[in-house]
């Protein structure tokens, strides 16, 4: 057996919550849990969920769930994008995950793919990172913006309306949303300045 190596860096840095479906086996999250840990290995997911036995005189248990790839969770996707997701805060519904990306053009695929198998996943967080010092990463903080215009924003991308030449006109993207061609221009035109101005604060 032949055994590549291959190592490159990376800056760009994705947040991202995540609620999984009914079949993943990252669904054992809850008011309980507090930390978590997930991998990647000979195609089935395995996790590790850390359980705050509150009744049981404050004991930690240790919780192992699998899932093989018959039906696909998270896990797979991640590594289907050559990337190690982070666990880094577990929620009543859900967990966060921090991942390290190849490049900025594969954050909306990711986004898109984990989409197909998930409840519910927001994109937090872009962090690029420039150097070793906190002080020279650039954060695109996502929560700054509403759902709506997060999404209108996401779709666009999604669908090539920045590509050059764009791929899809706002008509086709406020149809697929079921709202006003000007209703969605005033959200990306929103969603837009809040990106820029977190890109360039002076």
């Amino acid at each position: 057996m032949t055994i590549q190596n291959h190592s490159e860096a990376r800056t760009i840095k994705a947040v991202l919550e995540i609620r999984p479906s009914e079949w993943c086996p990252l669904t054992t999250t809850g008011e309980d849990v507090i930390d978590a840990q997930m991998l990647l290995a000979n195609d089935v997911c395995h996790c590790e969920f850390m359980v705050d036995t509150t009744g049981a005189d404050g004991d930690i248990t240790i919780e192992h769930s699998s899932q093989a790839h018959d039906d696909p969770c998270s896990c797979h996707v991640f590594a289907e994008f050559d990337c190690v997701p982070t666990i880094v805060g577990v929620e009543p519904d859900g967990i966060v995950v921090s991942v390290y990306l190849p490049g900025h053009d594969v954050i909306w695929d990711l986004v898109s793919a984990l989409k197909e198998i998930s409840e519910r996943v927001v994109l937090r967080k872009i962090i690029e990172e420039q150097g070793t010092s906190a002080e020279r990463a650039r954060t695109i903080d996502m929560e700054s913006m509403t759902d709506k215009q997060r999404q209108a924003l996401e779709l666009a991308v999604e669908h090539g309306y920045y590509d050059q030449p764009s791929e899809v006109s706002l008509s086709e993207i406020a149809s697929e949303l079921d709202i006003s061609k000007q209703a969605l221009s005033q959200r990306l035109a929103t969603a837009e300045r809040r990106v820029f101005t977190q890109l360039f604060p002076d």
